[in-house]
């Protein structure tokens, strides 16, 4: 009897040493269970450690790893980790953000233009610039440019100037105007496509353009009409005027070379008598036989008056005129003078 229970205790005590031993075993299956191991890549290095922690935060404040106002940690600090998960922090930096007009310091952990765009949350339209690149690595101190570009089409009126036309009125008294037409401004309507950088116009193109109202030109006459006022107070029209070098000759010898009864004493080049309203010309200058009036340039002095191109001279070369009269006391009076001759119609 004694020894069926000395018996039964060794199984009994056998038996709690076993259980213990499976507890034991199942509690550091279950230990193992709840161990990760994990990487965290930081700050240029990467580290493997084992926890117990079940979140990114929860593993990095028991590294004693501190994350601060802009640093990027990849997976999210809620998320929940695993066995062979890894961690990494990317510590935030300055940049300078230029977006159109406004200009700021921006704190970030992006490493490209891109990301940086989106973790902005900044659209990009269609024809805006962005300087670097969206491919482009960015870091501390660097400066992403964005010029924002818009389009405006607009419809504006141009004047369209008239021009003045001059024509000639033969009836209308040479140096004398009048406007038969007044000049009237038309209007044009041009559509344009106006380019801004940042607000500020850079180019415009012309889309389109209309005529609203033709201009009118001013048409102007000009008298051609030569009027020269003569001594005996009529009116004469004429074609030009020269002014010459006059001198004056009489029939005798002493200025034709010629003595009466002579065969051409007294005949002019022409064939003509001479007589006082004659006058020796260069025909190159002034065709023989062409009327004119002789006006005196020196005030005091009589005109010579009308008078025909009949004669020439040796000496009457270019502008030189020679006028006829009767005596030598005349021609020794007269001398030599400037006139304006004016060729007669």
């Amino acid at each position: 009897m004694e020894s069926h229970l000395s018996h039964n205790k060794t199984l009994t005590k056998k038996t709690l040493i076993v259980a213990v031993a499976v507890a034991l075993l199942l509690m550091g299956v279950a230990f193992a269970g709840l161990l990760h191991t994990v990487v965290i890549a930081y700050d240029g290095q990467e580290i493997q450690v084992s926890t117990l922690a079940s979140t990114v935060e929860d593993v990095l404040q028991r590294q004693d790893i501190v994350i601060k106002e802009g640093d990027k940690v990849i997976p999210n600090l809620s998320e929940k980790i695993k066995d062979g998960t890894k961690i990494e922090i990317h510590r935030a930096f300055t940049i300078k953000l230029v977006d159109g007009t406004t200009e700021q310091e921006i704190l970030t952990a992006e490493n490209n233009v891109k990301d940086l765009m989106e973790s902005l949350n900044i659209q990009l339209q269609e024809e805006d610039k962005i300087e670097p690149m969206l491919e482009a690595p960015i870091g501390a101190g660097d400066t992403v440019t964005i010029t924002r570009i818009t389009r405006q089409v607009v419809v504006e009126t141009q004047e369209l100037p008239f021009q003045t036309i001059f024509k000639n009125n033969e009836n209308l008294e040479r140096g004398k105007t009048q406007k038969v037409q007044e000049g009237k401004k038309g209007l044009k309507e041009i559509q344009l496509e106006l380019v801004y950088e940042n607000g500020v116009e850079v180019s415009k193109e012309v889309l389109d353009e209309k005529i609203i109202e033709n201009s009118t030109n001013e048409i102007i006459e000009k008298g051609t009409l030569a009027l020269v006022a003569t001594s005996r107070g009529d009116i004469s029209r004429y074609s030009k005027m020269i002014t010459m070098t006059a001198t004056a000759y009489t029939a005798d010898y002493a200025s034709t070379g010629k003595k009466p009864g002579d065969k051409y004493y007294g005949v002019t080049a022409s064939g003509t008598r001479v007589r006082p309203g004659v006058v020796a010309v260069d025909p190159k200058v002034i065709p023989l036989g062409t009327k004119l009036y002789i006006q005196s340039t020196t005030n005091g002095r009589a005109d010579y008056g009308y008078a025909v191109a009949e004669d020439t001279g040796g000496a009457i070369k270019g502008n030189k005129i020679d006028l006829y009269f009767e005596t030598s006391k005349e021609v020794k009076s007269f001398g030599r003078r400037t006139v304006n001759v004016y060729v007669l119609e």
